[in-house]
């Protein structure tokens, strides 16, 4: 459902987790005009603002500084900590967007303690990558009460576009999960049928090029694909994180206590590269597993 878009450029906008994807929205939101005050841990990101935000010593002194603050963090134990401490200072008529891939469940928790403190609390995490972030043409879904959702959509608009609401709190995450979910098996599966066929003495690199021009060719397929059969795994989605995605995926077959099959799979690939110490680099180092399983150049750059 599309929303409806009104900017209001007095409210006073805080984000925190100004990383990959939090860089791109935290500017373009300065872009527009917003008094902004940023926070991250790593004193670099944080030091990137300088004279683009107001910069906070902690995520507690953004919120307080804040009508209405952004989260872009690496998961849910982290977001369940910085909005515990949200919680204890006072949250009424405060509003909170949830910008990061977060376990659903957790979601529905957090917003449940913030609207009964008299907050507002909302799931808005994004499609597509950091650099469609900083363009500020990356998808959004929102998820949350309609009212609460309609009056931080001119904000967002900042950043996202198209922006869909999704319903209730915690759908959002939910659709974001899945589609990674989708996205990411395929990855899983092409990154070990290309090793294999280079093992048969194929020619990988025309058989993507004859697959991608095929009906096999679409997103996960070109821009992977290229990077297993080329060996190139410069970041663009670290491993560890599509592996925290996963688990989350996991946690949900969990939930209804039914085995979730290939997603088994691609976990345990996913682990073994984690296991190797893959863990912060780009995710299609999962073909590197297979390449070393199968005996042959794995292609790395042994530092």
């Amino acid at each position: 459902m599309k929303m409806n878009i009104k900017t209001n450029v007095k409210e006073k906008i805080g984000f925190i987790g100004l990383g990959n994807m939090g860089r791109g929205m935290c500017e373009n939101l300065a872009k527009k005009g917003y008094r902004v005050t940023a926070y991250d841990k790593s004193p670099a990101a944080l030091a990137y603002f300088e004279g683009k935000a107001a910069l906070a010593s902690s995520s507690l002194e953004v919120f307080e500084k804040s009508d209405v603050t952004f989260l872009s963090l690496p998961n849910s134990d982290i977001v369940e900590a910085v909005v515990g401490e949200f919680l204890g200072s006072g949250v009424k008529g405060k509003t909170v967007v949830d910008t990061s891939t977060s376990f659903p469940e957790s979601t529905k928790k957090l917003y449940t303690s913030f609207k009964a403190s008299g907050g507002r609390y909302l799931d808005a995490p994004l499609l597509g990558g950091p650099a469609d972030t900083a363009a500020g043409t990356a998808p959004c879904m929102v998820s949350g009460d309609k009212e609460d959702a309609d009056s931080v959509m001119g904000i967002i608009s900042s950043y996202a576009t198209p922006i869909d609401y999704f319903g209730p709190i915690g759908s959002a995450h939910t659709v974001k999960i899945a589609m990674n979910f989708t996205g990411l098996m395929y990855v899983a599966l092409i990154a070990q049928m290309f090793p294999l066929m280079e093992k048969m003495e194929i020619d990988t690199k025309n058989l993507f090029k004859i697959m991608k021009e095929g009906p096999f060719g679409n997103g996960p397929f070109n821009f992977y694909g290229r990077k297993f059969v080329e060996k190139d795994y410069h970041m663009d989605f670290a491993l560890e994180l599509a592996l925290k995605d996963m688990t989350y995926m996991k946690r949900l077959y969990d939930k209804f206590n039914v085995p979730a099959f290939l997603l088994d799979g691609g976990l345990d690939l996913m682990r073994q590269a984690v296991k190797e110490g893959r863990g912060r680099h780009d995710t299609s180092e999962i073909a590197a597993v297979m390449y070393e399983y199968l005996g042959l150049d794995t292609g790395e750059n042994v530092i």
